[in-house]
């Protein structure tokens, strides 16, 4: 319960730098906006030409599925790599990890909360722009709704354990962003971000849905009609995954922890 309490209000403390930094805010609805008008306009001529549907699949399901890809991406979860490494370049690592509290949870709930109001926000009016503009996505609301919600937390856990193994890295070689490009265009390709996951082609399909890049966006494929029948299934991805980087994520930071005891001391 006192571990529970203290995450959320690292949460909260950086939530509250983030809501005061209303620069930043802005200029991430407005990147939003840019990012939706363009690729809406795109696909809706490509619809058009295509006769209405690409796959079984209308315009409006895809294009509630990549706003919902855009909203995930607010998070920011992505830049979690690079702040452990500029604390391991620094040398303040050494002095977190010999806190009581688990640096990376300290890293988890930091990056979390500095993106965690710019989501709520963009999400919030964003669906409110999409519901007017293209209307209601055609869901089962009592399947959508909490599933929905179980797929986001789970995709968001896989997130802050690749990026946090992608960090941790840093205590082995120099300079990790080669690593972070790499993973980073992996999850961006499978999860829908250059292309919407219902117009990839069969293989392409397989390596999203049974990839850990793929599982991070799972939520964004709620929409889909396919979701009624391989929800359970694609839930049961996130959580395999899960255990998978979760298991790796503890032995590697295990050893990382000895590494920066032996040098610190």
């Amino acid at each position: 319960m006192k571990k529970t309490r203290f995450s959320l209000n690292i949460i909260k403390i950086f939530m509250k730098n983030q809501m005061q930094n209303r620069t930043n805010i802005i200029l991430d609805i407005a990147n939003m906006i840019a990012r939706c008008f363009i690729v809406f306009l795109l696909y809706a001529y490509i619809f058009k030409i295509q006769g209405g549907t690409i796959n079984g699949v209308d315009y409006k399901t895809t294009m509630w599925s990549m706003f919902m890809y855009f909203c995930i991406m607010t998070l920011n979860l992505r830049h979690l790599d690079n702040e452990i490494m500029s604390d391991v370049k620094s040398g303040n690592v050494e002095m977190f990890m010999n806190r009581p509290r688990s640096y990376l949870t300290l890293s988890f709930m930091r990056v979390l909360g500095q993106g965690l109001f710019s989501f709520v926000m963009i999400s919030i009016i964003g669906a409110i722009i999409m519901i007017i503009s293209i209307g209601v996505p055609s869901v089962n609301p009592v399947l959508f709704i909490p599933t929905l919600i179980l797929a986001l937390v789970l995709g968001q856990i896989l997130a802050l354990f690749i990026y946090g193994l992608i960090g941790l890295l840093s205590f082995y070689i120099q300079d990790i962003r080669p690593v972070h490009w790499v993973v980073d265009k992996l999850i961006m390709v499978l999860g829908g971000s250059y292309l919407p996951i219902s117009m990839f082609p069969k293989v392409m399909k397989i390596m999203a849905y049974a990839s850990p890049f793929g599982a991070i966006n799972f939520a964004s494929s709620t929409v889909y009609d396919s979701w009624n029948t391989n929800c359970y299934k694609m839930i049961g991805m996130q959580i395999i995954w899960i255990l998978v980087f979760g298991l790796i994520l503890f032995f590697v930071y295990k050893k990382s922890k000895e590494k920066a005891m032996i040098n610190g001391g």
